[in-house]
């Protein structure tokens, strides 16, 4: 297995510090104390601060959309819609990805006051579930209901015990197939 490039650990680094303390806060000297080099090898990279933050989000994006890849179980463009969308309903409250709910919450809550880096995950979604106004009444139910699935979980409040979840999870699974 090959090590990864300098640029793939500051991005894993900065990915790591934006979980903690959001976009808005990542910082050139966290991102270079994390990832192990200097300052300026995290500059050389990444010359501005929007770089570092498209980097970061791209980063997280990418995990997610591997996992949805895993759990759609078929080439993307293959798949039927209600099995793309099942898959990104899942990946987005079942993540195996780089970052638990709480970090993803943290670093996209900074992403929607930013148009062009908010643009990285209208087009995740879009690959995947489409145009939602085009959704049946009970997708786009199910999909809102995933959202909020994920927000408890990275509030640490999830209302309902475990098996409980996986009945729900189900459900929604079921309305977005019809």
């Amino acid at each position: 297995m090959s090590r990864p490039s300098a640029r793939a650990e500051v991005e894993e680094a900065a990915l790591r510090v934006a979980s903690r303390v959001g976009l808005g806060a990542l910082t050139y000297d966290a991102v270079a104390a994390e990832s192990g080099k200097t300052k300026g090898g995290v500059l050389y990279h990444f010359p501005s601060k929007d770089d570092l933050a498209r980097a970061v989000i791209e980063r997280l994006i990418g995990a997610w959309e591997e996992d949805a890849k895993r759990q759609l179980g078929a080439p993307l463009e293959t798949a039927s819609r209600e099995d793309r969308i099942a898959a990104f309903l899942l990946s987005s409250i079942e993540t195996d990805g780089e970052l638990d709910a709480v970090g993803d919450l943290s670093v996209l809550v900074d992403v929607m006051h930013d148009s062009e880096l908010a643009s990285v995950w209208i087009d995740f979604r879009d690959r995947w579930v489409g145009d939602v106004a085009t959704l049946t009444l009970q997708q786009q139910v199910a999909l809102a209901a995933a959202d909020g699935i994920w927000i408890d979980e990275a509030m640490q409040q999830a209302p309902y015990p475990a098996a409980r979840r996986d009945e729900i999870v189900a459900e929604l699974l079921r309305m977005v197939r019809g």
